[in-house]
């Protein structure tokens, strides 16, 4: 094989690949003497919004996200995602409050769209959902036919 076509392969495989980057959002929740700190880790998700609902008997208190592109309504606060990976938010109410959040996220460049999280209390990095990536198994498919025409032909 080639150079050239080695590097046409390489390429072919990666846009194969690219559908794989499916986007999410997980929420941890750090009870904290007063509130409740918690964070929205956005992944793949490069513009879009978020929409968090507060459960009963917690009230916002504050948020790092710039100002004008979070809007609270009741016990409905939403964000508007541009480049962001991390939301930081307070609200304040009763530790147990923490399993009852909920919310909704949509990717506004794909149209995917799904739930926060799976709420409650969490560990960084446990309300995370390994997804199977839905374009590696084609790119890999092409792959194992490139090895197996060089083995085959030789060259």
């Amino acid at each position: 094989m080639t150079p050239k076509r080695t590097v046409l392969l390489c390429i072919l495989v990666f846009l194969l690949a690219a559908p794989a980057a499916a986007g999410s959002v997980a929420r941890t929740i750090t009870p904290q003497e007063g509130g409740l700190d918690i964070t929205l880790t956005m992944t793949g998700i490069p513009v879009g919004g978020i929409v968090e609902t507060l459960p009963d008997g917690c009230t916002w208190m504050e948020t790092d996200h710039p100002v004008d592109r979070t809007r609270v309504s009741g016990g409905k606060v939403a964000f508007a995602v541009i480049g962001e990976e991390t939301i930081n938010y307070r609200a304040r109410g009763p530790q147990d409050a923490a399993e009852a959040f909920t919310g909704t996220w949509e990717d506004l460049l794909t149209g995917e769209s799904g739930t926060v999280g799976s709420g409650g209390v969490r560990e960084p990095g446990s309300g995370v959902t390994p997804k199977e990536a839905p374009g590696f198994l084609p790119a890999a498919a092409l792959a194992a036919l490139a090895v197996a025409y060089r083995w085959r032909c030789g060259r």
